[in-house]
């Protein structure tokens, strides 16, 4: 297994200003010839998913939140501040026993399921378009516009 160190954690610890500047730095490198750009990218991958594994632990979580709260709800630490609070609060609102609330939810639901059959369908119509009748009138309808970016995609093993 392998032993990470204090030591590769502590270059974490930079001001704004430096991590700027080791982008900007990184990048004039990678421009230059100096660094591998896949080399780069696949340790950035790497670092994404350490982060991803970290933050979403909940054991970590559990730590961490015992140890702030030992802070105070608001504290600064070293160069940042923390803040204790209610994040991704979600509300219920099956169990409020509103009549109307519930009418409407199950309206939405409904609509939201017909617009995804629409969008559906408008997907499939060939780009010259297609002629359909909506009530007594013929109309021409056209495919959605499409937009996309290419991009460089990593499967981490």
């Amino acid at each position: 297994m392998m032993q990470l160190q204090t030591s590769t954690l502590q270059l974490f610890e930079t001001s704004k200003q430096e991590r700027q500047a080791f982008v900007s730095d990184l990048i004039a490198k990678v421009d230059n010839g100096l660094t591998d750009p896949l080399k780069v990218h696949l340790q950035l991958k790497c670092l994404e998913d350490i982060v991803k594994q970290m933050t979403s632990n909940v054991v970590f979580k559990d730590i961490l939140l015992n140890e702030a709260s030992k802070m105070g709800k608001s504290f600064e630490y070293q160069n940042a501040r923390f803040d204790i609070k209610e994040v991704g609060v979600k509300y219920d609102y099956s169990r409020t026993g509103d009549p109307i609330i519930l009418e409407l939810l199950e309206k939405q639901e409904e609509l939201d399921k017909k617009v995804k059959a629409r969008q559906e369908f408008l997907k499939t119509i060939q780009s010259e378009g297609q002629e359909i009748l909506i009530g007594d009138e013929v109309i021409r309808v056209f495919p959605p516009s499409k937009s996309s970016t290419t991009s460089v995609s990593v499967t981490l093993k």
